[in-house]
């Protein structure tokens, strides 16, 4: 009697479905086609959303949970100018970097806010030469990552895939979450190695770093279904899109990042319906 009984608890254990990985987007370049793309989501999601500053994300933010329920939550994704760097690293200009952040540490109301923090050495390559402010921005950066929570701040940081984080870290291109307290996420875009390896290589590379991934409890961003701010990254077609879906659903990882929402089509959601 008591075998019956715990035979009958292992299947009903057996049956309760696992949680299906969060699929969420980044938006580098918002528009008015941004609003006809996330109004094709039927699925819960996060939008990881570009602005110059704080007021023009709180606009965007409002019309894409307007445009629809099913987006739970937009993270602010803080860009630079191109000529101070773009991106948030210690090469960045010094006045940009505390423009955009000190604007999120002085928001009135202090209201819970989501910030992402683009980890890349700057887009404009003849920063990398100049190092006079290196020591203080990365000591800026580093004091924003740290004080966040006592600001009611959550923030992500976005991270080279490719790049051993002992050389990161020196450079304020990582941070430990165990220290800062922060979410890391590594952009793993295979498009970019599909483009010079072969597929079988890329696969295997692939679910290594998503096993990985999973027990470090590191959001995993995937590339590209439509170009950058480059222009010319290739794009993965979209059953390579529902294959990846597929592993990162199966070992369980906790929350995937597409790159990016504009490039969502049928075809694309047709492949996301598919993989989970």
């Amino acid at each position: 009697m008591k075998f019956v009984f715990f035979a009958l608890m292992l299947a009903a254990l057996w049956s309760i479905p696992s949680m299906a990985t969060q699929i969420s987007f980044f938006e580098e370049f918002p528009n008015s086609t941004t609003f006809e793309k996330v109004d094709l989501i039927d699925f819960d999601t996060k939008i990881y959303l570009a602005a110059k500053n704080l007021s023009e994300f709180e606009t965007y933010e409002t019309w894409l949970k307007v445009a629809n329920p099913r987006v739970r939550d937009v993270v602010y994704w803080p860009v630079l100018e191109k000529e101070e760097g773009y991106w948030i690293s210690p090469w960045a200009a010094s006045e940009g970097l505390e423009r955009v952040l000190g604007e999120i540490e002085s928001r009135p109301g202090k209201r819970q806010i989501s910030v992402m923090l683009d980890l890349e050495p700057s887009l404009k390559r003849s920063r990398l030469l100049h190092f006079k402010d290196f020591k203080r921005n990365k000591d800026y950066v580093s004091k924003f990552v740290k004080d966040a929570p006592s600001m009611n701040i959550n923030v992500y940081t976005v991270e080279k895939s490719y790049v051993p984080e002992f050389i990161l870290e020196p450079l304020g291109l990582s941070y430990n979450p165990e220290e800062y307290g922060n979410k890391k996420m590594k952009m793993f875009y295979s498009s970019f190695r599909r483009a010079v390896m072969p597929d079988f290589i890329v696969n295997s590379l692939f679910e290594r770093k998503a096993r990985q991934y999973k027990e470090k409890n590191i959001i995993m961003g995937l590339g590209c279904i439509i170009g950058g701010i480059h222009g010319t990254e290739p794009v993965n077609n979209p059953e390579i899109l529902k294959y990846e879906l597929e592993i990162a659903n199966s070992l369980g990882l906790e929350e995937v990042v597409i790159f990016r929402l504009n490039g969502l089509n049928n075809e694309y959601l047709e492949a996301l319906s598919k993989s989970l």
